[in-house]
């Protein structure tokens, strides 16, 4: 009797705790579906081009959190507007979740500005200037024997100093040389002369040497003897100052090649305009 009695107890006591734990776990359950709304999602509205202002006002009107992670500087677009989001626009993300700025900087970082004077042409200088961030403006030609070669730089027609340092976004204006005008000169006589020697003359004419075409055996290129030039000298044959001669060189004169060391001075300004 005593056995029987203890039994329904017991089994009612178990009835009743399983029933208050099912309980329980439909509260907790509900609960947890109606804190993180459980199947339900946020579209990230695509915030590039907006203000910080209108930013914060959208995010916090869809219950997302915002950080600013970094600054760029554009000057094409408004200060403190948003140039790029983490996560990115129309992604889906639960409510509460940070959404991670770049902002467009109010003033532009600067820069310092290559030295480009007498060692460039105008095709690297303005590839140099680009990628420091600088732009390019309308090149003014000055007298100078070296055609397109940077002779100097200038920001609001003022001369620019080495290792200056100006906002991103500046506009430099190279001066390059004009070649002279029209200035030309006959075509110089090289051949049987060194290099090194040929060198010096060529600048001494305002002339540069273009390409050099070395022979096989030539351990030294400045003792190499010239066997060929291009243009070639010849009677009324000119070349405009600050262009280019090629140069070809050997140890010696290869055979059939005698060279004439008495046009070497032969050389007249042709035309100035």
């Amino acid at each position: 009797m005593f056995k029987k009695y203890f039994t329904k107890a017991l089994l009612y006591n178990v009835l009743i705790a399983l029933a208050i734990i099912m309980v329980l776990l439909f509260i907790v359950q509900r609960g947890l579906n109606s804190y993180t709304r459980h199947g339900e999602s946020i579209t990230v509205p695509d915030l590039r081009g907006m203000s910080f202002a209108q930013v914060k006002t959208i995010l916090g009107g869809k219950n997302l959190e915002w950080q600013i992670m970094d600054s760029v500087y554009d000057m094409k677009k408004p200060p403190f507007s948003i140039v790029d989001q983490t996560p990115k626009a129309n992604s889906k993300v639960k409510e509460g979740r940070t959404i991670y700025l770049t902002l467009n900087a109010i003033n532009a970082p600067t820069t310092e500005v290559p030295d480009l004077v007498g060692r460039s042409s105008l095709k690297y200088a303005k590839m140099q200037l680009e990628s420091y961030g600088l732009k390019v403006g309308e090149p003014v030609y000055k007298p100078d024997p070296h055609l397109n070669a940077v002779i100097g730089m200038q920001i609001n027609g003022r001369d620019v100093a080495r290792k200056t340092k100006v906002p991103k976004g500046t506009t430099v204006v190279l001066i390059l040389g004009d070649g002279l005008g029209s200035s030309r000169i006959s075509v110089p006589y090289l051949i049987g002369m060194r290099y090194e020697d040929a060198e010096f003359k060529l600048k001494g004419y305002s002339l540069n040497i273009g390409s050099v075409v070395v022979k096989d055996g030539v351990n030294d290129t400045a003792s190499a003897i010239i066997y060929k030039q291009v243009p070639e000298y010849g009677q009324g044959k000119s070349i405009r100052m600050g262009e280019p001669i090629d140069l070809f060189l050997a140890r010696e004169l290869p055979e059939g090649i005698i060279a004439d060391p008495s046009l070497y001075d032969k050389v007249d300004t042709i035309a100035t305009q």
